[in-house]
Order: C-alpha cells, then sequence, then structure tokens
C-alpha cells in the first residue's frame, strides 16, 4: 500500500486532492482551540491537505506521512516533513500542540495503536482531529471508474481488497469511532457529516477516482488510446449524480 501511495502523489493532487482539500478544511473547522501559534501534526499527510488548512488558520504544521512519494509532491512549497510510521512516530512525548490526522488512521489495521500513540506526542489537553470514511460514503463514479478499468485489465490490489474489507469499516460509524476512542483512554466525541461538491461535473469525479492509489499506478501505465478508451467507458458508466462525502470526525482530549 505504501509503494502504491508514493507511486500516486502528482495524479492525487491532480485529481482527488480538489476533494480532499476542502474535507481537510471541514476537519480543521472542527478544532476545539485556537491553531494560531500552534505547532500541529498533519499525521498521514499525503500531498499536504491538511497542513494548507492547519496554516490556513494560523497554526504551524509539521508533516509525517509513510509515503516519501506522496511528501515529494511540490516539496518546495511545503512545510518541514519527515517518512514515519503512525504507530513510532519519530517525535519526542508532548512535542505537538495538536494533532490532524484526515483520512489516515482508518488506513491502519490498529487505529485504536495510532490514536494513542498521536495522543503520546500531543501535549496534554492537546487535541486531536480525526476523520475517516463513513459506511456510506458511495458515489457511482467509484463503481463506473474501476468498471472501466477492470476492462482495460485492471484487478483490484491485495491491498486495497484488505482495506475496504477489513480496516476502513472500523472508524466508519460514530459508535465504532466512539469505541476506538474510548478504547485507547482518550475522552471526546464522534461525529457524521455529510460534505457536498455540487461545483464538480462528471470528468472532475473521474479525475478523483483514477488519481487514487488503487488506480493511479495502473493507469499510468496506459497508452494514450487506452486511457482515452477508458475515460469514454467510464464516463458512459457514470449517472449525473452530485458528489457528497460522508464522513466521520473524531475530537479527542
Amino acid at each position: 500500500m505504501t509503494d502504491a501511495y508514493s507511486r500516486t502523489g502528482a495524479a492525487w493532487q491532480a485529481g482527488p486532492g480538489a476533494i480532499y482539500d476542502r474535507l481537510a478544511t471541514v476537519l480543521v473547522d472542527c478544532r476545539p482551540i485556537d491553531f494560531t501559534g500552534q505547532l500541529v501534526l498533519d499525521l498521514g499527510a499525503g500531498t499536504g491537505a491538511a497542513s494548507r488548512a492547519i496554516a490556513a488558520v494560523g497554526g504551524v504544521p509539521i508533516a509525517i506521512d509513510a509515503a516519501y512519494g506522496m511528501l515529494a509532491a511540490d516539496a518546495t512549497q511545503r512545510p518541514a516533513a519527515v517518512v514515519g510510521d503512525a504507530y513510532a512516530l519519530p517525535l519526542r512525548d508532548c512535542a505537538v500542540d495538536a494533532v490532524v490526522a484526515a483520512f489516515s488512521l482508518n488506513h491502519l489495521d490498529d487505529p485504536v495503536a495510532g490514536l494513542r500513540e498521536a495522543a503520546r506526542i500531543t501535549r496534554p489537553g492537546g487535541p486531536i482531529l480525526v476523520s475517516a470514511y463513513a459506511d456510506d460514503d458511495k458515489h457511482p463514479a467509484k463503481n463506473a471508474a474501476e468498471t472501466a478499468a477492470r476492462e482495460q485489465g485492471w484487478t483490484p490490489p491485495p491491498w486495497y481488497e484488505q482495506l475496504r474489507a477489513d480496516r476502513m469499516p472500523m472508524l466508519a460509524s460514530v459508535d465504532r469511532a466512539h469505541e476506538a476512542l474510548v478504547a485507547a483512554g482518550l475522552t471526546g466525541d464522534a461525529r457524521a457529516l455529510r460534505v457536498p461538491f455540487p461545483e464538480l461535473g462528471p470528468e472532475q469525479l473521474l479525475a478523483w477516482r483514477f488519481g487514487m492509489a488503487q488506480l493511479a499506478p495502473f493507469v499510468a501505465t496506459l497508452s494514450a488510446a487506452a486511457r482515452a478508451v477508458m475515460l469514454r467507458r467510464a464516463r458512459a458508466l457514470l449517472d449525473n449524480v452530485e458528489l457528497v462525502r460522508s464522513i466521520i470526525v473524531i475530537v479527542a482530549t
């Protein structure tokens, strides 16, 4: 999985980036304290959506991700970043004022351990903001893109099947997210939010899906002609339905 994300950096920002930038802003807007002047870890930073959202409200972001290729995307315009493991962060105890983990802990096979490690490096009373996809986060663009890719020879990578079946469900409801919070020894709450994207048309929706880590490395191997066929097929399959992302947000202390 880490290798797939490393090979996706540029494609990610060109497609999914438009969606994840807004979702990161929504998450940071749930902060219970003023971030002005605060040192805030962007955990699982990817191409920097949460780092930009943190900086936009006056915070000082630092970034950690397991995938070097994601951190390398537009590296000269980004805050300090380091490759690191969410289970063993390369920071001392109480090193930061807050943590923002936008759609990263739901990639772990033990999100409770990830929460505990985030708490270790956060000063007492500092918030930990986490977002994950909800069980009902569905859209026709997902099936359209995957069907068209399969017709060109794509098969879902094993890590993607495991992610969908085993890992993502662990934080995908308010009840399960709250259970993880309690198991990690933290206080706070979990809530469900729906975030609309009425401005996105079919081309942007397909760019979102084809820029995801499970698809982008495969798409990069296609000839221009095969890619055009795939895009036309996906567009023909895509129902014109507004995108509304359904997410779970944890605000922990």
